[in-house]
């Protein structure tokens, strides 16, 4: 059955969204108006658990809401803060994780995570989910191997090419931060780029402490948010060349393929 994956997760997705639930994949057509990002009534984030006997990550995600209100980042606070994300991402050329994702029906599914900037990211589900979201560089692909099918998207129109741009640069004057937000030791910083606003947004996730992104979140033009959580990262660390290939289910056929 096919599915709506918002755009990464997909889109969400990311980008991006993989909601594997009995859903299609499309790409929504919608008139071009200005993404809007919701006020933060409740403080949520996704968070991942620890085994307190082994001290090893559980492959289960939850939602950690916080009663204490967030504040807004403001002023040089606010430029202090951009320049330490830029910081903290331009430092990792690449990246190994397990992600936890939970997709806009409440589906929780997860895998690995493997980047390597500029432009290569994929996300390979652990489970029975047979789907695969893979950038080798320049497009996006989504792969369902239920029904045989591929779509591809460049991945420099999609919210996730904030995380794999060869130089990321948040105070470039093509992109936009509406609003960060600081709640419960972590910073929250929505990334809009006004030319893909098709495509929806991103939304990273810190801990103040450290700047280590611990998660993000996507949400596509129809409203629909993908949180994706990353456990037990491994940064600057060899990736294979292959792990941003995939191979083609479809059916040979003569002549080139698209």
């Amino acid at each position: 059955m096919m599915r709506i994956i918002s755009i990464l997760v997909i889109l969400p997705l990311l980008m991006v969204q993989a909601a594997y639930a009995q859903v299609q994949v499309k790409v929504p057509e919608v008139e071009k108006e200005p993404l809007a990002v919701p006020p933060i009534e409740e403080n949520e984030v996704l968070e991942t658990r620890q085994s307190a006997e082994e001290g090893k990550p559980e492959p289960k995600a939850r939602m950690v809401e916080f009663s204490a209100p967030p504040t807004i980042i403001e002023n040089e606070d606010r430029e202090n803060v951009i320049s330490k994300i830029e910081d903290t991402l331009n430092r990792i050329r690449t990246l190994k994780a397990t992600f936890i994702q939970r997709g806009p029906q409440g589906n929780v599914d997860e895998g690995k995570l493997y980047i390597e900037r500029p432009g290569k990211i994929r996300f390979e589900y652990t489970d029975d989910t047979p789907i695969l979201l893979v950038s080798n560089g320049d497009m996006l692909s989504f792969i369902d191997y239920e029904v045989n099918q591929i779509s591809r998207w460049p991945i420099d129109k999609t919210p996730l090419s904030i995380l794999v741009e060869d130089q990321i640069d948040l105070k470039n004057m093509k992109i936009e931060i509406p609003e960060m937000i600081r709640f419960a030791g972590l910073i929250k910083a929505s990334v809009i780029q006004p030319d893909q606003r098709d495509y929806g947004y991103i939304t990273l996730i810190f801990e103040e402490s450290t700047m280590e992104l611990k998660s993000w979140e996507v949400v596509d033009v129809q409203g629909y948010t993908t949180r994706v959580a990353l456990l037990n990262p491994e940064y600057n660390v060899t990736v294979d060349d292959s792990r941003f290939t995939y191979d083609d289910p479809r059916p040979r056929r003569r002549g080139p393929r698209r």
